[in-house]
């Protein structure tokens, strides 16, 4: 209980990040936007660790994976990559390489041996055979509508009634519009209205 409560003081949120946490916990589809800030590529990082921790207690499950989208390497290892090497403590988990599952941040075996596996999106084809209980996204609006499909459809783990894929983005770029319908407008296409309930 007190690594928990460390690693709590550890993510030690700012109010919007709270509220986009609690949003994230309430719905399957979770967009964090605005402008640059306030924090948005922090709480993608963290938040899935959380969620780790969070489901293997919740449903006594060891190597859950996750996955951390960027829109290629050099953001990954800009963005998140660097950034864990500092905030991630080296008692919760390391990032490494390996064969089985490749570049991730593996939580230690006295936490569940969890992955938040760590991926580019130049080709979303090459992840068709993967399986993730989250999907978190950087920028989403920089990507197209056909890639957040593909992504979503990797949206499953056995054991987990209801994955999540949570995002961050800017306004702008190639993917606005489709981002915009879908988060702030409401508007979805009749096979998917039973699902607008669940993005926040």
């Amino acid at each position: 209980m007190g690594k928990e409560q460390k690693l709590s003081e550890l993510m030690h949120f700012t109010d919007k990040q709270m509220v986009a946490m609690k949003a994230a916990d309430e719905h399957d589809y979770t967009l964090f936007g605005g402008a640059a800030g306030p924090g948005k590529s922090y709480w993608l990082r963290w938040y899935p660790v959380r969620q780790l921790l969070k489901w293997g207690k919740e449903y006594d499950l060891r190597g859950i994976h996750a996955g951390l989208f960027s829109e290629d390497y050099p953001t990954l290892r800009d963005r998140q990559i660097s950034k864990m090497a500092i905030e991630f403590p080296r008692w919760l988990g390391e990032v490494k390489d390996t064969q089985t599952s490749g570049l991730g941040f593996y939580l230690r075996p006295q936490y569940g041996s969890h992955v938040l596996q760590l991926r580019n999106l130049d080709d979303p084809s090459k992840y068709l055979s993967s399986e993730f209980a989250l999907i978190a996204v950087e920028e989403l609006t920089m990507s197209s509508e056909e890639k957040f499909h593909q992504l979503r459809g990797r949206l499953r783990w056995t054991g987990i009634a209801n994955p999540k894929f949570i995002a961050a983005t800017n306004p702008g770029q190639i993917g606005h519009l489709w981002v915009k319908k879908r988060w702030l407008d409401r508007s979805f296409p009749p096979e998917e209205q039973a699902l607008a309930h669940q993005y926040a």
